[in-house]
């Protein structure tokens, strides 16, 4: 990355030591001069905004107009019922878009957790945000750069890819310049902060760059298809319908407009626009119940769609908690003295990596012998090393980097008995050279391995069962030696864990080809492991990547979900869609679930909303292309029992039922499948009638109307029925209430003409019996006819990838 030297300001500049930092007096007049890393600039959508962009939708003004166009004719209450569904999907979605804002704010490229200063003296905890200029700043691998600084003690690397898109790791030594935004992925160092809040560089790319990639959302792009299909149809048919009411009757204005209004209120499925996003509400609140942060909506769908899980072993399979187990001496060294060398190479590395970690635990950190260089460890060169003043450089990490292939052959039965066991291994080495230029010698040698046991998970093996059993691939994607890593993968369950292959070495494209070959990968770079989930991507799987390092945020970005724990690094939260907040990946299977229950029902119930907005349609044009009819048929109350008793209320308890199935096809192909045949079904109902009263009619137009009002319900009783299969418990029990208080509705409408519904268009039809018996006659032709519509339907091949 281009360095970039700070920009002469007209401010007294500090210049603080390590050990002191600034003063009491200091921070309070940088805080005085507005010197602070607060950014108070936001890069999301104002309050007003989305407010004015949920209400100002191209839908929403449609049904302003037909709301003010009702109101103007004069029409009753019951004509309104659309407004609660227009209201109730402009609420949730303002509500979605300032979660969404506000979480957006808070995914800034750089982060306002908490970071160690230097002052008085002391090292103290602040927010970043806190953080003012020239302050000291205390870095360790995995934190987040809070400022554009200046290292003035110590050695790190850093990944700057948030920057750069380049992941390879940056050495910085003192003299060098580190940027807001990126990330410690080697060593420990003490640095100046010379530049905050808006003058840092990150700040001039955060109007563009924004680390939360929403999820690729199946039902998002559907009701995108939708929305731009219905909007392209419905302005003309309802124009058109305006003024051949209105060539055919001048005088009926009130008449036209409320068969227009009815046009356009049919055609707007937005019940089915509510029903999602109730849904997907309802699955994320149960989800916070199980320690599961979502971060947006469409993230529980794209979860649900999952077909491949890419585990990092450690943290997922396992704990993270190590313990070095055994020291096999492979040299003359004591196993005193290897002890005391990795002591003071511990203290002079000052790595805090969980390896690090458990090694310190064993072996203490102590700072006797003098050094000259240091090389942390990062995940692309898998090793550290200390070259001290008087006994050369050592090395450990990785024995088959540490060593040349012709050296780590004379080890490498040791390390696979080890690792055959489920161990990891690092091997110590010597050499009398010295690190040159951040390049290790060539000839070191052997001096000891040093054993180290995994913690499996206790609930990995369960939550590993819960996938295989539903139909998701399991693959474990690691940097330790990929036999240490099918071990531990067998010992948890996974179906291949016998498939492994190192990725030390291999081409871009040599990983890209094996990724679909083998199970366990072993020795990835963060680089390969994006290179995997692009490649499992290409060959039409969706993909889940579970990480919790900075070597993961590549894979974790390449995903279409990722998943992070709470105790992450800040860089694999930050571009993750979902964060277990408890770090237990045990709670995957229940996400899994809910997106499956949510997704499935949605998928199912829409396809009812859909239905009536086909119908809808369908009658318009036939309708304009009948000189005789003036008109729509009918007026939005008489469809109130459609709405509410076969469509809504129905819907929305599908939505809520048990269902683990693996969500298949493509959302739009299949609502759309379901809703065609059942919304010929209904147009072929109308139409019989209207055949009847144009062949024998004797009778008034409002009494036709009104049996096929009725014949349109009992064709949605079908549908519905259709829609329930396969049968259960629940959903026989959804139907029968569903269908006896519909029949209800005709029984009472039949006697006095649903007067609370629809009183101005209904005729009470008990006077006319053999009308009654159309009415059936016709209900129960339509029970084959619907079957046979489902039947070449289904005939019709559409697209059916998840993808």
């Amino acid at each position: 990355m281009k360095q970039i030297i700070p920009q002469t300001v007209d401010i007294v500049r500090f210049s603080p030591d390590v050990k002191n930092g600034l003063t009491s007096e200091q921070v309070s007049q940088r805080q005085t001069d507005n010197l602070t890393n607060c950014l108070k600039q936001k890069y999301s959508k104002s309050y007003w905004n989305i407010f004015v962009n949920n209400v100002c939708s191209f839908f929403n003004l449609l049904g302003l107009i037909c709301f003010i166009a009702l109101i103007c004719t004069g029409a009753g209450l019951n004509q309104f019922v659309f407004v609660f569904f227009y209201v109730a999907n402009t609420s949730i979605g303002i509500i979605q878009e300032i979660r969404a804002k506000k979480c957006i704010d808070k995914l800034t490229l750089v982060t306002n957790k908490g970071i160690k200063v230097v002052r008085n003296c002391t090292e103290i905890d602040i927010p970043a945000d806190q953080i003012v200029l020239d302050d000291v700043i205390r870095l360790g691998i995995g934190s987040q750069i809070p400022t554009d600084s200046l290292v003035i003690d110590g050695e790190i690397e850093v990944n700057e890819s948030l920057l750069t898109g380049e992941s390879v790791a940056v050495k910085k030594k003192v003299g060098d310049f580190v940027y807001a935004g990126s990330f410690v992925t080697g060593g420990i160092c003490y640095v100046k902060a010379e530049k905050v809040g808006k003058d840092n560089y990150v700040q001039t790319l955060s109007a563009k760059v924004k680390q939360y990639k929403k999820p690729h959302s199946e039902i998002m792009n559907s009701l995108k298809i939708i929305i731009k299909s219905i909007g392209f149809i419905i302005v003309p048919i309802a124009t058109a319908f305006m003024f051949k009411s209105l060539y055919l009757k001048p005088n009926m204005i009130p008449e036209a407009v409320l068969g227009s209004a009815t046009v356009v209120i049919g055609m707007i499925p937005a019940g089915m626009f509510l029903l999602t996003s109730v849904a997907l509400a309802v699955g994320i609140i149960k989800l916070a119940k199980h320690n599961t942060l979502v971060q947006d909506l469409y993230s529980l769908e794209m979860l649900a769609r999952v077909d491949t899980i890419c585990f990092d072993k450690t943290g997922t399979i396992t704990d993270g908690k190590m313990t070095v187990t055994e020291i096999v001496s492979l040299s003359s060294e004591s196993q005193d003295n290897i002890k005391n060398l990795v002591s003071n190479m511990l203290g002079a590395i000052n790595d805090e990596n969980q390896t690090a970690q458990a090694l310190e635990q064993y072996f203490g950190k102590k700072n006797e012998i003098e050094f000259n260089t240091t090389l942390p460890f990062n995940s692309k060169r898998k090793l550290s090393a200390v070259t001290f003043s008087k006994i050369g450089t050592y090395a450990f990490g990785a024995p088959e980097f540490v060593v040349d292939k012709k050296t780590y052959s004379t080890i490498e039965k040791q390390v696979d008995e080890y690792a055959n066991r489920g161990m990891r291994v690092l091997l110590l080495a010597n050499s009398k050279e010295k690190i040159t230029n951040d390049t290790m010698p060539k000839n070191l040698s052997p001096v000891a391995l040093i054993v180290i046991a995994d913690n499996v998970r206790e609930e990995a093996i369960a939550t590993i069962k819960w996938f295989k059993d539903n139909g998701v691939n399991i693959k474990v994607i690691s940097g330790d030696n990929p036999i240490t890593v099918s071990e531990v993968s067998k010992r948890v369950g996974i179906d291949g864990a016998d498939k492994f292959i190192s990725l030390e070495g291999l081409s871009d494209e040599e990983v890209y080809k094996v990724a679909n070959e083998y199970t366990i990968f072993g020795r990835v770079s963060p680089e390969q492991k994006a290179i995997l989930i692009t490649s499992l991507k290409e060959n039409g799987h969706v993909t889940a990547m579970t990480g919790d390092g900075v070597n993961d945020i590549l894979a974790l970005k390449e995903s279409d979900c990722a998943i992070s724990v709470a105790s992450g690094s800040e860089a694999a939260r930050n571009v993750s869609h979902l964060i277990l907040t408890d770090n237990n990946f045990n709670s995957l299977p229940k996400v899994v679930y809910e997106g499956r229950r949510v997704i499935n029902n949605v998928q199912s119930s829409a396809s009812l909303f859909l239905m009536k907005t086909l119908f809808t349609m369908l009658v318009a044009i036939i309708t304009l292309c009948l000189p005789y009819m003036h008109t729509y048929p009918f007026v939005a109350s008489q469809m109130n029992p459609l709405e509410f008793f076969v469509i809504g209320l129905p819907a929305f308890f599908l939505s809520l039922q048990p269902n683990d199935s693996r969500v298949e096809g493509r959302f739009i192909s299949h609502v759309i499948k379901k809703s065609v045949p059942s919304a010929l079904l209904m147009v072929i109902s109308v139409a019989i009638i209207e055949i009847i009263k144009k062949t024998i009619g004797i009778f008034s137009d409002n009494v036709y109307t009104t049996m096929q009002v009725y014949t349109v319900l009992l064709a949605g009783i079908i549908n519905l029925y259709l829609v329930c299969r396969p049968l259960n418990k629940y959903r026989v029990v959804l139907f029968s209430l569903a269908s006896i208080v519909t029949i209800a509705v005709i029984i009472i409408g039949i006697f006095n003409g649903l007067g609370f519904f629809m009183y101005e268009a209904m005729q009470p039809l008990s006077t006319y019996w053999h009308h009654i018996l159309i009415v059936l006659g016709v209900g129960i032709i339509d029970i084959p006819l619907a079957l046979l519509l489902k039947h070449l339907c289904n005939k019709i091949k559409l697209p059916v990838k998840n993808r």
